[in-house]
Formats: C-alpha cells, sequence, structure tokens
C-alpha cells in the first residue's frame, strides 16, 4: 500500500514537469542573435506561451478607389489609352486577365507634360489562374496608361485601371 502511495506521487511530480511554466518573458536562442538595425549585444525578449488573441486586432481598410475604369475588352493587337489629367492620382493599378489563354501585352505610363514613356513586357501563360496585377506610381502632372494585346485577335483580354489613393496601403 505505501508503495503504491509512493509511485502515484512520484507519478504527480513527472507529469507537471512536463507541462510549460510561463512567468513571463523569457530568451529563447533565436532572439538572442541581434537582428538588423539592433545594437550589438542587445537581446530581443519573446513572451513563451499562447500567442495573443488576433480577433480583437483591427483589420487593415483599403481606401475607397479614387477612378475606377469598367472592364475593357482588348483585342489582339490593339491599343487602350486611359488618361488621369489630375494631379491628385499618385498611384495606378493595372489588372489584366484573360479567360484561360495568354496574355501577352505592352504596358505603358506616359507620364508628365513631356510623355516620357515607362514600359513593362507582360506575358502569362494562363491569364484566368494568373492576372497580371500591378501597382503604378504617377506623381506630378497628367498621366496616361496605355494597354496594347501584342497576342493574336484569338486572344483578348480585359483590362481594368483604377486610381488608388496613396494615403491607404496597397
Amino acid at each position: 500500500m505505501k508503495l503504491n502511495i509512493a509511485l502515484s506521487l512520484f507519478a504527480l511530480g513527472a507529469v507537471n514537469a512536463f507541462t510549460p511554466q510561463v512567468n513571463g518573458p523569457t530568451l529563447t536562442a533565436l532572439s538572442a542573435i541581434p537582428g538588423p538595425g539592433m545594437p550589438p549585444g542587445s537581446r530581443m525578449a519573446t513572451q513563451s506561451g499562447p500567442p495573443p488573441n488576433m480577433a480583437q486586432a483591427p483589420a487593415p481598410v483599403r481606401p475607397a478607389p479614387i477612378a475606377k475604369s469598367p472592364s475593357v475588352t482588348v483585342q489582339g493587337g490593339s491599343l487602350k489609352t486611359w488618361a488621369f489629367a489630375s494631379p491628385a492620382v499618385e498611384r495606378v493599378q493595372v489588372v489584366l486577365k484573360t479567360e484561360g489563354r495568354p496574355l501577352d501585352a505592352d504596358v505603358e505610363l506616359w507620364a508628365g507634360p513631356d510623355n516620357t514613356p515607362h514600359k513593362m513586357r507582360v506575358y502569362v501563360e494562363n491569364g484566368a489562374t494568373r492576372p497580371f496585377n500591378a501597382v503604378m506610381e504617377t506623381p506630378r502632372g497628367p498621366n496616361t496608361v496605355s494597354v496594347r494585346n501584342i497576342g493574336q485577335l484569338e486572344f483578348p483580354m480585359e483590362a481594368v485601371i483604377e486610381a488608388v489613393s496613396a494615403a491607404g496601403p496597397l
């Protein structure tokens, strides 16, 4: 009987040895290495235990677009342009997609009063599963975005150009 009591007390003590004890911030081997921008010899404390409650953190809200064009079909071999005359437009988002066909296009930003071209060549095998999406900065003055479908007539694409506010996240 005494042996059973001693074994049960020993077993309870062993169970407590495997439970994590959270007393506050602890240093781990990874946090002991100073990261970029940290002075040498400094250490970062990490907290062990359950992660903080993420449900209470506010989700970032994307600002409403300034101007959004409807979806425009750009046939193979044709050119479409969108002009933004207002200097308040500081970013433009370009979205190009197809219905599962190859996407081959030239995207140009004609910036400023002298229409300095900034060119991109875009090629995607399947524009439905991998649509092209880019955000271009358009500072200082009137800007124009042009999309030229280099593909054949059988490969049309859909283009949406959206003026995005620079105040919020992308």
